[in-house]
């Protein structure tokens, strides 16, 4: 029984009142008083119930794993010889899995028509016996903004869009599947262009790049979240060219191209960019990133 009401029954009672006399004597300012105190009662017994059946249903197996990439692809030019750039690193463990071509003097060389991104890449399996519908994933991380544009794996239909920004500066993007099948895998592929402030953030010395949260709702499961495990990166890369190729040791491949230049081509006189080129990083050894220098091909 509300507090109010007891108290007030209770204090008539002793006063020589019997119980149905003094709850006819109620005002109606304390019976709406005792009315709101019972709706807030039931109210904290129906949340106290859900976050029970939250907390202790069980949930069907998804695992998610995690990788974090840094990319540039543009050109170098050393005298007249304009040659393709592609570096990619590993941003958890901070190494390159790539680079073409190796570094070279800085002034004899120049870098024209930069482009960078920053890559999050999420990998779901539903290991359950059972279809998982209207999945929604939430990456919670600093390394997204407007401009972040979703890919995924074939025969997956996933769309994406920011839909909020904390106060710590973490942004939440959140990424809907309409059906993920029983045992069935997908890449969820997350490209960020290089803008000032993932620039400055990525050329901090002794950068750490946190794993993102994560978290999952579907018909079949509350929102929760799951465990992350970051995923070695050059697994990552093979395991998504295996999917995109459906062929088994499908190679990470990138064109590299010369091409000599004329004395009136334009690019000679384009605008050096190296000074916007991503901090250099070691090259990733076995156990962390792995090297994948050996899926770069060159065509001359």
């Amino acid at each position: 029984m509300p507090a109010v009401i007891f108290k007030t029954l209770s204090s008539r009672k002793r006063g020589g009142i019997s119980v149905r006399e003094a709850i006819r004597r109620l005002s109606l300012g304390e019976m709406f008083q005792g009315a709101a105190e019972l709706v807030a009662i039931l109210s904290l017994f129906v949340a106290i119930i859900i976050w029970l059946i939250i907390r202790f249903q069980p949930h069907p197996d998804v695992h998610v794993g995690v990788a974090l990439y840094a990319y540039e692809r543009g050109f170098t030019v050393e005298g007249t010889t304009k040659t393709t750039l592609s570096v990619m690193q590993d941003l958890v463990s901070n190494c390159t899995l790539w680079q073409f071509p190796e570094p070279l003097h800085k002034n004899r060389v120049k870098t024209i028509d930069l482009h960078s991104w920053v890559l999050s890449k999420v990998r779901l399996d539903n290991v359950s016996g059972q279809d998982l519908t209207n999945l929604r994933v939430g990456v919670v991380s600093r390394l997204h903004n407007m401009s972040t544009e979703l890919s995924a794996s074939p025969k997956v239909e996933a769309t994406g869009t920011l839909e909020s920004t904390s106060q710590d500066g973490l942004h939440k993007y959140v990424i809907s599947i309409a059906t993920l099948a029983p045992n069935a895998s997908v890449i969820l592929s997350l490209q960020t262009p290089m803008n000032d402030n993932l620039r400055r953030v990525l050329s901090q010395e002794h950068i750490t790049v946190r794993i993102p949260a994560v978290f999952l709702s579907a018909d079949q499961i509350w929102n929760f979240h799951p465990t992350v495990t970051p995923i070695n990166a050059s697994t990552m890369l093979k395991t998504e060219a295996e999917m995109q190729s459906g062929e088994r040791g499908a190679a990470v491949t990138e064109k590299v191209e010369k091409k000599i230049l004329e004395s009136p081509d334009r690019e000679l006189l384009a605008e050096d960019l190296s000074n916007r080129l991503l901090p250099a990083a070691p090259h990733c050894q076995e156990g962390t990133g792995d090297r994948l220098v050996e899926f770069v091909g060159a065509n001359e």
